[in-house]
Order: C-alpha cells, then sequence, then structure tokens
C-alpha cells in the first residue's frame, strides 16, 4: 500500500472520529433508529439507479466502439461501485473495469476503447453533478442576497470556461481530430449521443438526492424538503474529492459545514450524512457477490 492510499485511510478515519467525538454521534444508535421500510425503498432507488448508471455506460461504451451487454455493464457497475467505497482514490473500481474489458491487458492505459468508455462515462456523471453543485451555492448566494459573492463564483467559472472553448476549439480539436480517441470524444460530447447520456446523469444525480432524503426521513427528523433538494448536491459533490476513502469523513465535515443550509442542527446533519454513506455501502453490496463469483470461474 502507498504512502498515499495511508494518508487517505488516515485522513477518513481521523474527519469521522472528529466530528462524533466533537459532536456526540453514536452510529449504532443511529442505525437502531432506521426504518426498515426505508432501507427498502432507498434499495429500490439505488437498483434504478445502478441500472440508469450501467446503461449510460453501454450507450457510451458503443460510442466508442467497444461492445458491453447491459447485463455485464450492471454486474461491473456493482463491482466497480463496491471497489470505489471501500479502497482508496476512488478510481480502483473503474480500473478494474477498464481492465476487465481491455482486448490487450498490457496496453490498457494507451488510450484503450475499454479506457475511453469509462472515462467518458465518469466524466458524464461528474458534468452533471458539478452543475447541480455550481446550482446550488448559486440559489443560496441569490436567495441571501450575496450578489458579490455570486459574481465572484460565476465571473472566474465564465473566464475558465471561455478559456476552455477557446483552446478546444483552436488547439485541442486539431491535436485530437486527427486520432481515434478525439473521434470518439466529439461522438460522445457533441449532438443527440451528448444529450441522451447527459440526461441519464441528470436522473442518476436526481437518484443521488432522493437517497440522501429518505436517509433523512428514515431517521424520522423532520426536514425541509426543499433545502436538501437544492442543497444536498454540495455534499454529494464532496464525495468526489480524491483525497479520503469513498468520500468518508469529507462528506461528514461538509455535512456539518453546511447543516444551517440544511435546516438541521450539526449533529443531525452529521448523522445524516453518516447514515447516507452506510447505507450507500449496503446498497453497493452486490459487487462483491459478482466479484467473489468472478474470480470463482
Amino acid at each position: 500500500m502507498k504512502i498515499l492510499d495511508i494518508l487517505k485511510y488516515a485522513i477518513s478515519i481521523g474527519l469521522i472520529y472528529l466530528v462524533l467525538n466533537s459532536y456526540g454521534v453514536n452510529i449504532v444508535s443511529t442505525i437502531k433508529l432506521v426504518n426498515p421500510i426505508y432501507i427498502i425503498i432507498i434499495i429500490i432507488i439505488s437498483f434504478i439507479q445502478y441500472i440508469l448508471s450501467a446503461y449510460r455506460w453501454m450507450y457510451i461504451s458503443r460510442h466508442t466502439d467497444l461492445d458491453i451487454s447491459f447485463l455485464s455493464s450492471l454486474k461491473f457497475y456493482y463491482i466497480s461501485t463496491f471497489m470505489n467505497n471501500i479502497l482508496p482514490g476512488g478510481i480502483v473500481g473503474d480500473i478494474f473495469r477498464v481492465y476487465y474489458h481491455a482486448d490487450n491487458k498490457n496496453e490498457i492505459f494507451k488510450i484503450s476503447k475499454s479506457l475511453q468508455s469509462v472515462i467518458f462515462e465518469r466524466l458524464s456523471g461528474q458534468i452533471m453533478l458539478f452543475v447541480f453543485f455550481i446550482f446550488s451555492l448559486s440559489l443560496y448566494f441569490i436567495l441571501n442576497q450575496k450578489y458579490v459573492a455570486f459574481l465572484y463564483l460565476f465571473l472566474p467559472l465564465l473566464i475558465i470556461f471561455s478559456i476552455f472553448k477557446y483552446l478546444f476549439k483552436i488547439k485541442l480539436n486539431k491535436y485530437i481530430s486527427n486520432r481515434k480517441y478525439g473521434e470518439n470524444f466529439f461522438k460522445v460530447f457533441t449532438g443527440e449521443v451528448f444529450w441522451r447520456h447527459i440526461i441519464l446523469s441528470f436522473f442518476v444525480v436526481i437518484s443521488y438526492i432522493f437517497i440522501y432524503i429518505v436517509s433523512a426521513v428514515s431517521l424520522g427528523i423532520s426536514i425541509d424538503y426543499f433545502a436538501f433538494l437544492v442543497f444536498s448536491p454540495i455534499v454529494l459533490f464532496s464525495m468526489t474529492l480524491p483525497v479520503s476513502i469513498g468520500g468518508w469523513g469529507v462528506r461528514e465535515v461538509t455535512a456539518l459545514l453546511i447543516s444551517f443550509l440544511l435546516g438541521l442542527s450539526a449533529s443531525l446533519s452529521i448523522t445524516v450524512a453518516i447514515m447516507y454513506g452506510v447505507l450507500n455501502l449496503i446498497c453497493s453490496l452486490p459487487g462483491l457477490y459478482f466479484f467473489l463469483k468472478l474470480k470463482s470461474r
């Protein structure tokens, strides 16, 4: 195990320990509060989420000349998510997807078809999650009449987007247009193909938010549904930062920092974040089954 991986485990454990001790959150007592009916609801929503995500990967793969069946896509998406939940980096599961579907196992990182399909699929999801994240922050600033802060957020993003658009059209276009992976990139991120998978990503993110909301309701907490719908993407986006294990610790600290936006006390906000993490891990357990079954062949 690399030093960086050990550091990520230390960050997750350290942050969890810090918030639990500082705000008196008892994980065991929290889990006992959960109504089993809501666990079933979350499992159903999660299953729909996996179906949408697997279909998105299959759809994008076929535009990178990689033919993956839906059932195979679903199985490996479960495996990938489970790995990403328990291993450092947040991409080990994705590397597994790339490796298993590579034509040449010795050249999996040389812009292979499987590498393209996984990168493009992850990028589609991250784009939509980032859009939700920016929307959440923007709405907060506008509702609280923090217009200067909104400009500080919006203007740099506008400048970065303009620079990227220029570089993409003038520089990157010339560089990648004559390469197969460049051709696939344009196929996936332009026109009708782009809108089809980005709409799938929209509903995937919505499912994340619904699971976060149900995680709170399962604890018997009275919540502001509008606040959760608008501001929970901030918590969800924090989980994508590659500094912990499966977002553990970072998610809880972010939930603590925006507890006032969610209309919860600090301890309740942390409790909801932990519950979301536990339920998210439980929902990914079929990935362990599929992995063990794959290894037993």
